[in-house]
């Protein structure tokens, strides 16, 4: 593709190498970052990159043979960036956006929160689930949900303070979700933090990290709720579990 944008040119009779070659790096690079920093986007941004030229050939003089050199580098760059923005997110551990994974992951499989975007992987290991938990720290990083079959856990917060984390083993029943509690906790509130809102819930409501990858370790062996912990069921645990996702 790179060959037919350059040689297209040439044979064309373009005479200006340096138009010709600015075109190929440019065009190559700003497709590339804008593509990379803006990592599923919609198209009209990529549209607009091809329509570009209309535009730069009202202020650079013979501009127009070059046209076909701007669409195929055009379309070499965001291809570009886009892998390389695939294999950055991978490299910090953040998976594939859910919405490409949508019915593609199996029984088990393990979803994160970073920002505004879910990311989610189908199966998982203890350790990526205890990392994951872990690393919630209440702004970006804010819930983790892992599955085993119909099974669900979740835990939302902040891993240095306060965690809420619920149990179901039916999750497409809305009233069968649990909570882990902490019985002798002091009393009075805990707020979670989760982004830009915060829950506020009675302390023995909210767990610590230790408990949270205790009831972890045991989801991730049994996909059950380990009954040496302490659990609250309640129909309106699920309303608490869906202002947390």
């Amino acid at each position: 593709m790179l060959a037919i944008a350059i040689v297209g040119p040439l044979v064309g009779g373009q005479q200006d190498m340096m138009l010709l070659f600015g075109t190929v790096l440019g065009s190559i690079f700003l497709a590339a970052i804008l593509a990379f920093i803006a990592f599923g986007a919609p198209f009209t941004l990529f549209a607009a990159l091809l329509l570009a030229p209309y535009v730069i050939s009202r202020f650079v003089p013979n501009f127009s043979p070059v046209f076909l050199t701007w669409f195929l580098c055009t379309f070499v760059g965001w291809v570009l960036g886009s892998m390389l923005r695939s294999e950055w997110d991978r490299r910090q551990g953040r998976g594939a956006p859910a919405s490409k994974l949508s019915g593609q992951e199996g029984s088990d499989s393990l979803e994160w929160r970073v920002g505004r975007k879910t990311f989610r992987e189908g199966g998982f290991s203890e350790a990526a689930l205890a990392a994951k938990i872990r690393s919630l720290d209440g702004d970006r990083r804010t819930l983790v949900s892992a599955t085993r079959g119909e099974a669900c856990l979740t835990v939302a917060g902040n891993a240095e303070g306060a965690l809420v984390v619920c149990f179901s083993a039916e999750s497409s029943k809305e009233d069968q979700w649990s909570m882990l509690t902490s019985p002798g906790s002091d009393p009075g509130q805990a707020d979670v933090k989760i982004g830009h809102m915060v829950m506020s819930h009675a302390s023995w409501e909210t767990a610590t990290l230790e408990k949270a990858l205790i009831a972890a370790h045991y989801f991730h062996r049994k996909g059950l709720a380990d009954p040496q912990l302490t659990w609250f069921s309640s129909p309106t645990i699920a309303d608490w579990r869906t202002l947390s996702a």
